[in-house]
Protein backbone atom coordinates (compact mmCIF):
# COMPACT_ATOMS: atom_id res chain seq x y z
CA UNK A 1 0.00 0.00 0.00
CA UNK A 2 1.40 3.36 -1.04
CA UNK A 3 1.02 6.32 1.25
CA UNK A 4 -0.30 9.62 -0.06
CA UNK A 5 -2.61 7.95 -2.56
CA UNK A 6 -6.27 9.02 -2.72
CA UNK A 7 -8.82 6.53 -1.39
CA UNK A 8 -9.66 3.76 -3.84
CA UNK A 9 -13.01 4.14 -5.53
CA UNK A 10 -15.44 1.28 -5.04
CA UNK A 11 -16.44 0.17 -8.56
CA UNK A 12 -15.45 3.64 -9.80
CA UNK A 13 -18.41 5.18 -7.99
CA UNK A 14 -17.82 8.29 -5.95
CA UNK A 15 -20.68 9.59 -3.79
CA UNK A 16 -22.04 12.89 -5.14
CA UNK A 17 -23.39 15.38 -2.60
CA UNK A 18 -26.28 17.50 -3.91
CA UNK A 19 -28.82 19.44 -1.86
CA UNK A 20 -31.75 19.40 -2.04
CA UNK A 21 -32.23 15.88 -3.42
CA UNK A 22 -35.38 16.86 -5.35
CA UNK A 23 -36.93 20.06 -6.75
CA UNK A 24 -40.60 21.00 -6.69
CA UNK A 25 -41.84 23.82 -8.90
CA UNK A 26 -45.44 24.99 -8.41
CA UNK A 27 -47.58 26.25 -11.30
CA UNK A 28 -49.29 28.88 -9.14
CA UNK A 29 -46.16 30.10 -7.29
CA UNK A 30 -43.84 32.10 -9.51
CA UNK A 31 -41.21 32.34 -6.76
CA UNK A 32 -40.73 28.55 -7.05
CA UNK A 33 -39.93 28.69 -10.78
CA UNK A 34 -36.26 29.41 -9.98
CA UNK A 35 -34.43 27.15 -7.54
CA UNK A 36 -30.87 26.38 -6.49
CA UNK A 37 -29.05 23.06 -6.29
CA UNK A 38 -25.90 23.07 -4.16
CA UNK A 39 -23.16 20.65 -5.18
CA UNK A 40 -20.50 19.92 -2.55
CA UNK A 41 -17.02 18.49 -3.03
CA UNK A 42 -15.73 16.97 0.24
CA UNK A 43 -12.72 15.38 -1.47
CA UNK A 44 -9.03 16.30 -1.61
CA UNK A 45 -9.12 16.91 -5.38
CA UNK A 46 -10.96 19.20 -7.78
CA UNK A 47 -14.06 17.80 -9.47
CA UNK A 48 -15.53 18.67 -12.83
CA UNK A 49 -19.32 18.48 -12.97
CA UNK A 50 -21.95 18.38 -15.70
CA UNK A 51 -25.73 18.69 -15.30
CA UNK A 52 -27.94 16.79 -17.75
CA UNK A 53 -31.74 16.89 -18.02
CA UNK A 54 -34.39 14.49 -19.34
CA UNK A 55 -36.22 17.52 -20.78
CA UNK A 56 -33.68 20.30 -21.49
CA UNK A 57 -36.14 22.57 -23.36
CA UNK A 58 -38.30 22.81 -20.24
CA UNK A 59 -35.49 24.04 -17.98
CA UNK A 60 -32.71 26.57 -17.95
CA UNK A 61 -29.61 25.55 -15.99
CA UNK A 62 -27.16 28.36 -15.30
CA UNK A 63 -23.61 26.98 -15.40
CA UNK A 64 -24.51 23.41 -16.32
CA UNK A 65 -20.78 22.55 -16.41
CA UNK A 66 -17.94 23.64 -14.21
CA UNK A 67 -15.42 22.84 -11.52
CA UNK A 68 -15.60 22.50 -7.76
CA UNK A 69 -12.40 22.96 -5.79
CA UNK A 70 -11.57 20.59 -2.95
CA UNK A 71 -13.81 21.10 0.10
CA UNK A 72 -15.91 23.73 -1.68
CA UNK A 73 -19.42 23.93 -3.04
CA UNK A 74 -21.14 25.56 -6.00
CA UNK A 75 -24.71 26.70 -6.48
CA UNK A 76 -26.45 25.68 -9.70
CA UNK A 77 -29.49 27.79 -10.61
CA UNK A 78 -32.34 25.84 -12.21
CA UNK A 79 -35.25 27.70 -13.80
CA UNK A 80 -38.47 26.08 -15.06
CA UNK A 81 -39.11 27.83 -18.39
CA UNK A 82 -42.31 26.14 -19.53
CA UNK A 83 -44.96 26.27 -16.80
CA UNK A 84 -48.21 24.95 -18.25
CA UNK A 85 -50.98 22.52 -17.36
CA UNK A 86 -49.58 19.80 -19.66
CA UNK A 87 -46.44 19.56 -17.50
CA UNK A 88 -48.23 19.36 -14.14
CA UNK A 89 -47.52 16.13 -12.29
CA UNK A 90 -44.83 15.09 -14.77
CA UNK A 91 -41.58 13.96 -13.16
CA UNK A 92 -38.37 14.98 -14.85
CA UNK A 93 -34.83 14.22 -13.83
CA UNK A 94 -31.53 16.05 -13.65
CA UNK A 95 -28.40 13.93 -13.59
CA UNK A 96 -25.27 15.41 -12.11
CA UNK A 97 -22.12 13.69 -13.29
CA UNK A 98 -18.69 14.24 -11.76
CA UNK A 99 -15.22 13.55 -13.05
CA UNK A 100 -11.82 14.18 -11.55
CA UNK A 101 -10.33 17.41 -12.92
CA UNK A 102 -8.45 16.71 -16.14
CA UNK A 103 -10.09 13.29 -16.62
CA UNK A 104 -12.96 12.19 -18.87
CA UNK A 105 -14.14 9.15 -16.88
CA UNK A 106 -17.34 9.69 -14.92
CA UNK A 107 -16.58 8.67 -11.34
CA UNK A 108 -19.90 9.54 -9.76
CA UNK A 109 -23.45 10.57 -10.54
CA UNK A 110 -26.59 11.63 -8.72
CA UNK A 111 -30.15 12.00 -10.00
CA UNK A 112 -32.38 14.85 -8.82
CA UNK A 113 -36.11 14.39 -9.49
CA UNK A 114 -38.28 17.41 -10.33
CA UNK A 115 -42.04 17.70 -10.35
CA UNK A 116 -44.58 20.44 -11.11
CA UNK A 117 -47.73 20.24 -8.93
CA UNK A 118 -50.56 22.63 -9.87
CA UNK A 119 -50.65 24.47 -6.54
CA UNK A 120 -48.44 24.87 -3.51
CA UNK A 121 -51.33 24.10 -1.13
CA UNK A 122 -51.91 20.58 -2.45
CA UNK A 123 -48.24 19.68 -2.88
CA UNK A 124 -47.58 16.10 -3.96
CA UNK A 125 -50.64 13.99 -4.75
Amino acid sequence: MQSGQPPTLIDGKLPVFVFPTSLTFYSDDQSSHKQVLTLYNPYEFTLKFKVLSTYPRKYSVIESEGYIKSRCCVDIVVRHKDININHEGVKDKFRIQVMEYGQKTIIGKKDVITVLPPTKEHGHE
